[in-house]
């Protein structure tokens, strides 16, 4: 079947930015296009006027139609409603689409009045980029990508570039940095196109640009191909939407597969599992480093970890001293995926070296609030494998107990709360558990599943409290952090995860304003 010479398709959420663009390309290719979604807006309304048939509701009854397009957002519950009720017509997620659209462009696979479609939808804009003069960075994985991404941004800095930034903190183009608020690290292609613009007009020399596996299944990146790609880690994460670790590490891949050229670089993290698949499809362009494997391009040896990292790198018969004043041992591994990709740009060692040095700590990530009477950190963790390395990682800075308040997000891969939990048991003297991003989940249930974890590990007098009340909003969270200050004695060490940057608390379909930074220090009465 032809996706794009068929008489009808129906979109479920079709207000949606992605769904949104497919729905103009298809409109533009001929196709008659049904529309569901809650509520109108300036995207319905443009689509409406362009010839969509938009029904303001859930769909409740069966399609005619050839095929039909749902946002990956659709509660389950009506997503099978729909399955069942059109057992016998083809749906496709948002991303699928996309990504179905993307690569027969690329393909050439596409009719003339369809690539005319394709050009005039603006739903992949980055292919009309012309970036000969501009290197690109890409950096992916599970944790540590924003620290990465900023190490090699504040290493080129320091050695005379003009580097641009794209995270999931901020963008930084020139000396300005904007605050995107994206809630996804990877942003649309319309809004990168916009950013990316903003970059060529500053005369930047690179951009380090932060990746995610739905970005990449989804063809956010289309039309971008990399100098440098490095991968952190790809552990156990956002299974509600890949399902499975070995989809979610292939859709890492298609960072390789199909945003790398010949000459691309390949940094990889040997002591990491997905090594030996993205290894093998890197067909000799890779570079891996390691804390564990000498045999490793990259390695360390001699690590003290504190108030700061030392060690001693070794790169070939090369060997440099190293120290960064940041916390948190786990951070040595994302220097050496910054310091792999910052040797493809014709740094040597002592020069990316010398410009680490002075790297600070990233927004809300081990970021040090209070040193004393007790030590308070925020850090973004909000994975299985974040949460343990941080906790491993405070547990070495304080004599005192380590009390940690946390949560889990809900509509979100529920597979991690149980040993984030666990972690939190055995890490921690005293669990808070609190709210973090419940959405349309009631948090006591929440905060059930993790209790299951934190009272199956080894900690028998560890101390757990609860903060289950969501009908307060952020005040569940804002109680959970002030009883955390409360408990704290002399020597003692809180550390507050999962929101740290991030900008607002999600209760329900609402965005409520909030900060952990900012709660903490006005809680602890730091201006």
């Amino acid at each position: 079947m032809n996706r794009y010479e068929v008489e009808s398709v129906t979109i479920v959420g079709i207000g949606g930015s992605g769904a949104y663009y497919i729905a103009k390309f298809l409109l533009l290719c001929g196709v008659n296009v049904v529309g569901f979604d809650l509520e109108q807006s300036k995207r319905t309304e443009e689509l409406e006027k362009m010839g969509a048939s938009i029904t303001y509701s859930n769909p409740t009854e069966v399609f005619d139609t050839s095929y039909f397009i749902y946002t990956h957002s659709l509660p389950e519950k009506i997503r099978k409603e729909i399955q069942v009720l059109n057992c016998d017509i083809d749906g496709y997620e948002v991303g699928e689409m996309y990504k179905h659209i993307m690569d027969d462009f690329e393909d050439d696979l596409l009719s003339g009045n369809q690539v005319e479609a394709f050009l005039e939808s603006d739903i992949a804009p980055l292919y009309s980029l012309n970036l000969d003069n501009l290197r690109l960075i890409g950096v992916t994985g599970t944790d540590g990508k924003t620290t990465t991404c900023s190490m090699i941004h504040h290493i080129l800095k320091r050695n005379g570039f003009k580097p641009a930034l794209i995270s999931t903190v901020s963008a930084i183009i020139g000396d300005e940095e904007i605050d995107t608020g994206f809630h996804t690290t990877t942003p649309t292609s319309q809004e990168l196109f916009k950013l990316i613009n903003l970059v060529l007009e500053a005369g930047c020399t690179h951009l380090v640009l932060e990746t995610t596996s739905q970005g990449l299944e989804q063809g956010r990146l289309a039309g971008l191909k990399f100098d440098t790609v490095a991968y952190t880690n790809v552990t156990d994460e956002h299974l509600d939407y890949h399902k499975t670790w070995d989809r979610y590490l292939h859709s890492k891949s298609l960072l390789i597969k199909e945003h790398t050229s010949p000459d691309t670089v390949i940094v990889l993290n040997r002591d990491d599992r997905s090594y030996d698949y993205l290894s093998s499809i890197s067909m000799g362009r890779d570079m891996d480093y390691s804390i564990s494997e000498k045999s490793a391009t990259l390695f360390v040896r001699g690590i003290k970890s504190g108030n700061g990292l030392e060690f001693k790198l070794l790169v070939g018969k090369e060997k440099i001293d190293v120290v960064i004043s940041i916390y948190g041992a786990y951070n040595i591994s994302n220097f050496l995926a910054a310091c792999g990709s910052c040797l493809n740009e014709d740094l040597d060692l002592k020069d990316i070296v010398n410009g680490i040095g002075s790297f600070k700590t990233v927004k809300g990530r081990m970021e040090l609030i209070q040193e004393s009477p007790f030590k308070v950190f925020v850090d973004f963790a909000h994975t299985a494998n974040s949460t343990r390395e941080v906790l491993e990682s405070v547990r070495k800075l304080t004599k005192g107990r380590v009390i940690h308040v946390f949560g889990c997000a809900g509509m979100r891969d529920p597979s991690k709360r149980f040993p984030m939990g666990k972690f939190s048991n055995e890490l921690a003297d005293i669990t808070v558990l609190t709210a973090e991003d419940p959405r349309s989940e009631v948090l006591k249930d929440i905060n059930d599943e993790i209790e299951v974890g934190w009272r199956d590990g080894s900690n028998k007098e560890g101390e757990l409290i609860r903060f289950d009340d969501n009908t307060h909003n952020v005040e569940v969270r804002r109680d959970a952090i002030a009883r955390a200050f409360e408990l704290a004695k002399s020597g003692d060490l809180v550390v507050i995860t999962g929101k740290a940057h991030e900008m607002s608390l999600c209760f329900g379909n609402v965005e409520h304003d909030w900060n952990d930074i900012e709660e903490s220090k006005r809680l602890l009465t730091i201006e």
